[in-house]
């Protein structure tokens, strides 16, 4: 390729690179949003090739020259770059994750109203009928807690434990893959999955064993279920976006619906996490079931400061003005 068509079809990439490089020079790399990072990160890689390119064909001439200035400057911010994704990381669960439970709070309602619906419903099915937990539980579930009911002896925490704790992080994702489906599919995973919690809960209720039960649910529970209640509304706003594309074309509405339904699983996938380490290290523990459930109480709280943190900032911010 002749050396003055090599320069006009890549010149505007070169001039954009130098102006982001510019812009952190100056400003710092703060200044750059997501998408300069990225464009800085490929310009940086395209010129690249380009330098070894024009170093063969042109050898050591005013364009090899220039290119290799631009990438010795670009270069000194490139590790800059590299090490801010911890820190955008961090800043993804201090802030943005808060921020966004905040702006979709009402699909993320909705959810946990589904849910708890099906709680109910099943626990009062299951408490006046104890036969009828068979709809709702797997049948060697059913048949060890009866068999517990009846010989007073106590349930099987370890198998009870560890089938919550499997099939919560099980709904989780099929919460949210199902919202494709209109949000039906997300509404049944998790009306089903309240099923199943409520009707466990009256069979433990009948056996007078709550304290026991919930001690080894709830440290972790709350913040699996929690973890639920988010990826539902997740797959809710899919739902949405098909539903009510509004003033979007429908394609770039499910697009957009899929895009804010993808941010909310990195906090969910980290709450999963949270819960899975306590159900490993703490549950087990030989402990009163009084100090599990302070703990579980606990843990509550700080989920709800958690969630609080836009609020609060927004005080603050306020508070500073005035």
């Amino acid at each position: 390729m002749k050396k003055e068509n090599f320069i006009n079809i890549h010149r505007p990439d070169w001039d954009k690179l130098s102006i982001l490089t510019e812009k952190i020079q100056k400003k710092g790399f703060k200044s750059l949003d997501s998408q300069e990072v990225k464009d800085f990160l490929h310009l940086f890689q395209l010129t690249s090739h380009n330098l070894s390119y024009s170093k063969t064909h042109y050898g050591s001439c005013e364009l090899t020259n220039y290119l290799n200035s631009l990438i010795g400057r670009s270069h000194n911010y490139i590790y800059s770059v590299k090490r801010s994704s911890l820190k955008e990381l961090l800043q993804y669960f201090t802030r943005k994750f808060p921020a966004l439970l905040k702006e979709h709070r009402k699909m993320i309602l909705i959810s946990t109203f589904v849910f708890f619906l099906g709680f109910i419903i099943s626990f009062l099915m299951v408490y006046s009928d104890k036969s009828s937990a068979s709809y709702f539980l797997p049948a060697e579930y059913v048949d060890a807690m009866s068999q517990d009911l009846g010989s007073g002896a106590d349930w099987n925490a370890p198998m009870m434990s560890s089938f919550i704790m499997l099939n919560n992080i099980t709904v989780s994702f099929k919460a949210f893959v199902f919202g494709i489906t209109l949000g039906i599919g997300t509404i049944y995973v998790l009306f089903m999955n309240g099923t199943l919690l409520g009707s466990l809960a009256a069979l433990v209720f009948l056996q007078n064993n709550n304290l026991n039960f919930w001690s080894l649910i709830l440290p972790h529970g709350i913040i699996e279920l929690t973890a639920i209640f988010i990826a539902g509304g997740a797959g809710l706003l899919i739902g949405k976006s098909i539903i009510n594309p509004g003033e979007l074309k429908r394609k770039d509405s499910i697009i957009k619906g899929c895009i804010q339904g993808a941010s909310l699983l990195g906090g969910v996938c980290f709450l999963l996490v949270i819960a899975g380490i306590i159900e490993g290290f703490f549950t087990p523990l030989r402990i009163s079931p009084e100090t599990k459930l302070l703990f579980a109480l606990m843990t509550a709280v700080i989920l709800g400061l958690y969630f609080l943190l836009p609020h609060l900032k927004k005080q603050k911010k306020l508070r500073v003005e005035n």
